[in-house]
């Protein structure tokens, strides 16, 4: 991609010599006018310096563009660039390289903040200083007339170029700015979107854990059940507490509690298939949805995660699991509770077996697991013989 500095401003603006001679033919500037002007050269080249001096002496006049021009050096220098300018306008010749130093002044204008009514009142100025001067020297010539008749066409040739590129500086400023407020708002909207996102996930997760908070779960629960039904897939449940979890709090305090909790997590996230749905349900319980899965299938994935948990953190869990369909689907709130009960009732028969009887035993509620001795299973047959699906 060519760069601006890769080219003229005539080229950034399209002005070639066709495009420049039209020009010309609108202001009816001829090769003739600029013979004239050619020939009055000389005797504007011989007032030279009071023509400046009177053109500035006007101009610092303004207090706008005194302030503008600013120090004397400034001042010093736009004196030698006026001079240049006037011995140009009386070249005669208006070429491609006439037209590209009227577009540098007006590039010159706008950046140091001349503004257009400033810039015409000095070209009104200068005109009737070059007019006033042709009229003194030219007094008894012939030609005055059409000298005069072709200065106001190049002053105005001139004064067409420099407005125009003073316009493009200004509109090219503004894409600028458009363009950056354009990539602003996009990087706004994709700071909101992320931040939405961010948002979206903390309402979803347990902040201890990172697994989905109990609301989240549900939500996610609902949708895989609709999605079981549809397919004749069978989906489990799996429900486990921390045994002695209490205890541990009250004997270590709640920040040994939540370490322990925020292991228990990261070896659950470190198990579960992108598909399963895990949570922190409460306290020390978890629920883990396996879409796709049998009780079987189910309780091998407990059994390493008893494992896990037990080798990282020296406890054990009790464990319920229950499963719906392929055939037979059961809503949330009865799925959820057959396997709260399922682990109750896993706990229930530790205890008992430990000698303290808690209530009688619910075997309608699904498998209760013990997972107490380090991956041991026990289990509660619960209906019909389940059909094994694979679990990847």
């Amino acid at each position: 991609m060519m760069k601006p500095t890769d080219q003229s401003l005539a080229d950034q603006m399209h002005l070639h010599e066709v495009e420049i001679a039209r020009r010309k033919e609108l202001f009816g500037l001829t090769q003739e006018d600029g013979g004239h002007l050619s020939i009055a050269r000389s005797a504007i080249l011989e007032d030279i310096e009071a023509i400046v001096n009177e053109f500035y002496e006007r101009q610092t006049s303004i207090p706008e563009v005194a302030v503008v021009i600013g120090d004397r050096e400034t001042l010093e220098r736009l004196h030698a660039a006026q001079r240049t300018y006037v011995g140009e306008l009386f070249s005669g010749c208006y070429d491609r390289d006439y037209v590209n130093s009227r577009l540098r002044v007006g590039l010159v204008h706008k950046r140091i903040g001349v503004e257009p009514k400033y810039f015409f009142a000095a070209v009104k100025v200068l005109r009737d200083i070059l007019r006033r001067a042709l009229s003194d020297r030219l007094a008894e010539s012939p030609r005055l007339p059409a000298t005069l008749d072709a200065l106001d066409k190049v002053l105005c040739f001139d004064a067409e170029l420099i407005f125009e590129t003073y316009m493009q500086t200004v509109l090219s400023e503004l894409e600028a700015t458009r363009d950056q407020m354009i990539q602003y708002a996009r990087g706004l909207e994709e700071k909101v979107a992320q931040r939405t996102r961010e948002l979206a996930d903390l309402s979803r997760t347990d902040a201890l854990t990172g697994l989905l908070n109990r609301r989240a779960f549900l939500d996610d629960l609902h949708r895989e059940l609709a999605r079981a039904k549809r397919n004749a897939a069978a989906l489990t449940l799996v429900c486990f507490d921390v045994d002695g979890f209490k205890l541990v709090n009250d004997a270590h305090g709640h920040q040994k509690g939540d370490a322990l909790l925020n292991a228990i997590g990261t070896e659950l996230l470190a198990l579960t298939r992108e598909v399963d749905i895990a949570s922190r349900y409460g306290g020390d319980e978890f629920l883990v949805g396996l879409p796709d899965t049998d009780l079987i299938g189910a309780q091998l994935f407990m059994e390493r995660l008893a494992v896990r948990i037990e080798g990282r953190t020296g406890l054990t869990i009790s464990v319920g699991i229950v499963q719906t369909g392929p055939e037979r689907f059961q809503g949330v709130d009865e799925f959820v509770q057959r396997a709260d009960l399922a682990m109750y009732d896993s706990k229930r028969r530790r205890t008992v077996a430990e000698g303290t009887a808690l209530g009688s035993p619910d075997t309608s509620a699904g498998t209760g697991v013990d997972l107490a001795e380090r991956g041991q299973l026990t289990t509660l047959p619960f209906g019909s013989p389940p059909r094994r699906t694979r679990r990847a």
